[in-house]
């Protein structure tokens, strides 16, 4: 269960090494300078503190939420056309995937030598996702929230449909750590391939290089 304690540290630690200059690779992949990022960051903590706002009654959204998805729309509408329908893009498969997750996944750990929580899920899918449809670490991030919250949306469609009675919540249950940690987790899978492929590219060239001059 990924939980706030988690997800705050995590963030924190992050905004330290970005503050100290480490990670200046994948910002310039992201097409964010320090500060930006610093600030995303910061705002990202921040949203864990806010509370939840009574839309009406039976309907709650958390302010976190909206903060996350204020930072998803921003890094969209900041960067190029292509890039943004690509964002969009990751988003979707990430939702569907996680949708379907919840059938494909064992639900009782102890029914499987091999289990992962689906709010993991969201980091994976996006981080791959994204990668294959064009390396973009910046649609990572985006989608890997999105995602999220697109299954919290169709959950609370679902719910409302069923007329359970019950308090229908955006953010709530824990989905809002999941929603800021898993961005992490997608710009980390997309960054890790990336630098795996470009190493086994770099060695095959100078393979190749050293098979000329023989």
């Amino acid at each position: 269960m990924i939980t706030p304690t988690v997800t705050i540290t995590l963030l924190g630690i992050v905004t330290v090494l970005i503050a100290l200059g480490f990670g200046e690779r994948v910002l310039e992949r992201m097409r964010l300078n320090t500060t930006a990022a610093i600030i995303l960051l910061l705002a990202m903590v921040g949203a864990h503190f806010l509370p939840e706002l009574a839309v009406f009654p039976g309907f709650r959204v958390h302010l976190g939420a909206l903060i996350l998805s204020g930072i998803v729309t921003y890094l969209l509408t900041t960067t190029s056309a292509q890039e943004a329908l690509r964002g969009l893009l990751v988003s979707v498969i990430t939702g569907a995937i996680i949708w379907l997750s919840d059938k494909l996944l064992p639900i009782d750990p102890e029914s499987s030598w091999f289990t992962i929580d689906p709010l993991f899920v969201s980091g994976i899918v996006a981080g791959l996702t994204a990668y294959v449809l064009g390396r973009s670490r910046r649609s990572a991030f985006c989608g890997a929230i999105l995602g999220l919250l697109f299954v919290d949306i169709a959950n609370i469609i679902e719910l409302s449909r069923l007329g359970t009675g019950q308090t229908l919540e955006i953010g709530g249950g824990g989905l809002l750590a999941a929603m800021a940690l898993n961005p992490l987790i997608a710009v980390g899978i997309a960054e890790v391939i990336g630098e795996i492929r470009e190493r086994l590219h770099r060695d095959k060239v100078l393979t190749s290089g050293s098979d000329d001059n023989e």
